[in-house]
Parts: C-alpha cells; sequence; structure tokens
C-alpha cells in the first residue's frame, strides 16, 4: 500500500511528542492544528505541541528518511521547533531544513530566544507547512488518526485537534476532538484498562462517528465481554527498559445484540499500537495474527487485511458475536524520546492475543468452544435421548433408582423423558467445555471418566477423543 509522506511525517512527530509527554511523568497536553490556506495549490499549516519535556532536538535530525522522497514542490524541508526545558531560563526557536546537507551550516539555525516570564513550564511545537491537493482528505486523514490516538486513554495526556479553513479574509475553524474529564479514564487504571475504557467508548459510539454513546448501545453495555493478556520480554524486573504486550479484546454475543450491531458481526477490527500511538508495522502484526490458531477458540478467518492505513480488518466464516473489536499495544516501560520506531516483537504479540482469547474462553467457555469440541456437541442430543431412554426403559426399579440418584433428580413423576434428557445433556455439555479449556497435553492425561459424578464443579474432565468414540459406539456409527 502506497502511503502518503507528509502523513508519515505527522504520524512520527505524534509519536515523539508522546514520548516527550510519557517522560513527564505528569499530566500534559498534547495539541494538533490544522489551517488550510485555499491558495492554488492548497497550502496545509500543521502544528503540533505539547507540554512534555523539552526536545534534544536528535529525534529530528532522524527524519531524513521520510523528508528525502517527499517532492519539493510539496514542501521545502523547513520545520519550526520552538522547545524548553522545566528547568530553561529560556524558550529557544529553530528552523531545521531537513533538505540540507547534514554538514551545512544552515541546515539547523538557531533563532533569538525568548525569556521566560510567567512561571516553570516545559515543551514542544513543531510546525511545518504542506502544498496538499487534498487538504479535507488529509483532515478526515488525521482526525481518524487522533481518534485512534483516543483509544489508548492515555490518562497521562490530554488531546485537542482543531481544524481551520482560511479563504481570503474568512476563516471557519472547528473543534472536531477535544478530550476532557467526561471522556477520559479515570488516572490510577492501568494501561490495559485504559484500553478497555477506549474500545468500550469506541464501540458504544459506533465507532467513534458519534459524538456520545449510543443509547440503545449503552444500555447493553453490562453485556461486554472483556479478556486481556499480556506477555514481556522478560520476566525479570532486572531490565530497566522492558518490553511489554498487551492485548484486549471486546466482545459481545450475537444473540444479545440491539439492532445498531446487527451487521458487525462478520468482521472485527484490530488497533495496533506502539508506545502509546498508533503502529506504523501494521503488516507484521497482520502476519502474527494470521498464524494464531484460531479454532482452538471456535473462530474461522475468511481473511485479513489492513485498511486506512490504521487498523487492520478480520473477515470471519461465522461468529456468535454480535462484534469482536481487538487492540494489542507494543511499549516499552520506559519512553525513550529520541528512540527509533522498532518493529514490534511478533512472539510476543502472539502470546499476548492468545492469552486474551483463554481469558475470555476461562469464563465463556460456551462462546469459545474449539472447532474439535463444536462438532462433539452436535452429538450431545442424540446421545442424550439414548441414555435417557435406557434408563427410563429398564425394568430394574434399583438401577433406575441408583440413575436418578447420580443425575441429582429427586423424582421422576412428570415429564421424566424430558427431565433426565435435560439433565444428561447439560452434564455431557459441562464435561465437553470443561476439557476444552485444558491444553492439548492436560487432554491427553490418563484422568478418571465419570458422566455422573462430574458434579456442578466440572472437575472430572474426561479426552475428548474418548467421548467421541463412545458416542459413536453408543449411536451406532
Amino acid at each position: 500500500m502506497e502511503v502518503s509522506l507528509p502523513r508519515i511525517l505527522f504520524r512520527t512527530l505524534i509519536y515523539h511528542s508522546i514520548q516527550r509527554c510519557r517522560v513527564s511523568e505528569t499530566l500534559c497536553r498534547l495539541s494538533v492544528s490544522l489551517k488550510t490556506f485555499q491558495e492554488n495549490p492548497p497550502l496545509l499549516r500543521i502544528s503540533i505541541s505539547d507540554t512534555g519535556v523539552g526536545s534534544s532536538l536528535e529525534e529530528f535530525l532522524k527524519l531524513d528518511n521520510y523528508t528525502s522522497v517527499i517532492s519539493s514542490e510539496q514542501w521545502d524541508g523547513a520545520l519550526s521547533i520552538t522547545t524548553t526545558g522545566m528547568n530553561d531560563k529560556e524558550i529557544q526557536h529553530f528552523c531545521l531544513n531537513l533538505n540540507e546537507s547534514p554538514t551545512s551550516n544552515i541546515r539547523l539555525i538557531k533563532l533569538p530566544s525568548t525569556y521566560k516570564i510567567f512561571g516553570t513550564f516545559s515543551g514542544t511545537e513543531v510546525c511545518f507547512s504542506i502544498r496538499e491537493r487534498n487538504p479535507e482528505e488529509f483532515d478526515l486523514w488525521a482526525v481518524d488518526f487522533v481518534k485512534k490516538v483516543l483509544l489508548l486513554k492515555n490518562p497521562n495526556i490530554v488531546f485537542e485537534l482543531t481544524l481551520e479553513n482560511i479563504n481570503g479574509h474568512m476563516s471557519r475553524r472547528d473543534f472536531p476532538l477535544h478530550e476532557n474529564d467526561d471522556t477520559r479514564a479515570p488516572l490510577l487504571l492501568s494501561s490495559i484498562k485504559c484500553m478497555a475504557f477506549g474500545l468500550q467508548e469506541y464501540s458504544l459510539k459506533h465507532g467513534f462517528t458519534l459524538p456520545k454513546e449510543c443509547e440503545i448501545c449503552s444500555s447493553y453495555r453490562e453485556l461486554l465481554i472483556e479478556g486481556n493478556g499480556v506477555a514481556c520480554n522478560s520476566e525479570r524486573n532486572r531490565i530497566r527498559d522492558q518490553l511489554r504486550v498487551e492485548a484486549m479484546i471486546l466482545v459481545v454475543p450475537a444473540k444479545l445484540q440491539p439492532s445498531c450491531w446487527s451487521d458487525t458481526n462478520s468482521t472485527s477490527q484490530v488497533f495496533c499500537f506502539q508506545d502509546y500511538a498508533p503502529s506504523s508495522h501494521l503488516d507484521s502484526c497482520l502476519a502474527t495474527l494470521s498464524s494464531l490458531d484460531w479454532p482452538s477458540f471456535g473462530l474461522r478467518m475468511k481473511e485479513a487485511f489492513v485498511e486506512n492505513e490504521g487498523k487492520i480488518v478480520i473477515e470471519w466464516e461465522d461468529t456468535a458475536f454480535a462484534f469482536m473489536h481487538i487492540a494489542i499495544h507494543c511499549y516499552h516501560k520506559t519512553a525513550i524520546p529520541t528512540g527509533d520506531i522498532s518493529v514490534p516483537d511478533r512472539n510476543l504479540i502472539k502470546k499476548a492475543v492468545k492469552a486474551a482469547l483463554e481469558d475470555l474462553k476461562a469464563s465463556n467457555t460456551h462462546l469459545f468452544l474449539s472447532s474439535q469440541a463444536t462438532k462433539i456437541r452436535e452429538y450431545v442430543p442424540d446421545l442424550s435421548r439414548s441414555l435417557a431412554n435406557l434408563i427410563l426403559s429398564s425394568n430394574d426399579s434399583e438401577f433406575k433408582r441408583e440413575c436418578t440418584t447420580l443425575l441429582g433428580l429427586s423424582s421422576l413423576q412428570s415429564n421424566p423423558e424430558i427431565i433426565v434428557e435435560s439433565c444428561i445433556s447439560e452434564k455431557i455439555a459441562r464435561i465437553i467445555e470443561a476439557n476444552d479449556k485444558k491444553s492439548k497435553a492436560e487432554r491427553g492425561a490418563v484422568v478418571p471418566r465419570s458422566l455422573f459424578e462430574c458434579g456442578n464443579s466440572g472437575e472430572e474432565i474426561i479426552d475428548e477423543e474418548t467421548v467421541e468414540a463412545d458416542e459413536d459406539y453408543i449411536l451406532g456409527y
């Protein structure tokens, strides 16, 4: 997919701005302003500012790889940089021209500084102007990009985005995104809980197409099911800059869906983040997701692809969900604003997503039965009916009494066929679900097998292959 180089530059500057806010470890504001001047072709002026720690300028010197392929007619290579540290007495101003040679004396020009007059503060602002034939398209992309950032609900950063269209002496100013206390996650929430908070808001606002949560969907909030998983590059806390991957999956069962979600159950949207910003390595995440053993969780992937430079879409053969959204966040515990954006660890992503699926399956096994368990479950009605008929057709009253006791039934005076069959069916289904939670190694272990002694806890597990063989024998297959 061909990606707009100005968009890559915009995304990279946002990334570094987020890292400066992370390093500050205080509540910061990150503001983005897009001003369109109606010339021929239109001129788009972009400003990205934050109240994080001051910039070291090294991060901007690494932008050569992006800027070298941008047409000089579209951008002159100049960045206007204003920055100051908390302990600095001055606000420094620079003009960096990335089109100039690294050895040129005019590549980085230091402009006159401004003395701080009011209080102690820190922050950085970066401005540049580009020629965009379709500035409206860039604006829409930028709004969508910042919305993806908001999915993480970083409690450390307050975002705002403004658009301004200047035509002659007339100016129209819009405020499409302005984060406030009502839409921000609580400060004490962990990063993975913040991500869950963001996914909920995304779903209840119909993919952020609504300014506030849909009233119909909000009434179904308690039906939202979450599963999360975490993977780290080391279990030892000695590693200072530990790489951590968090995965969050949000689902709603299809049978409980409101009309708003009726056409979303065949696809899932996957959002990938890196160090609290949308990831630029979606192809790597896509390859990792495609390699997962989805059938073990009752899912069959039809197709997966990258859409709109910002998310992955997975199409399913069929699902039991009204929708299922996935968010993956790879980040270093220590923020390094001048560091390169590295390719995420595919092995850790796989572990985290698998752990999230297992978390969902542990509490909602009936929704995430493996393909093999689903196939076995198809025989349950016939098997239950056969066993019930076998018990009830016996002339041995002692045998019938003992079976009734083992099934936990007090009497069979009313509708005995339905009661016994339903009880047996429930026990077999519980055994299948409990066994399906186990790993392949655990399933292969020799364990006691007793249909009537499984109890309510489901602790007695039987091997799936044995269940299938017993069913085939009883049903005559």
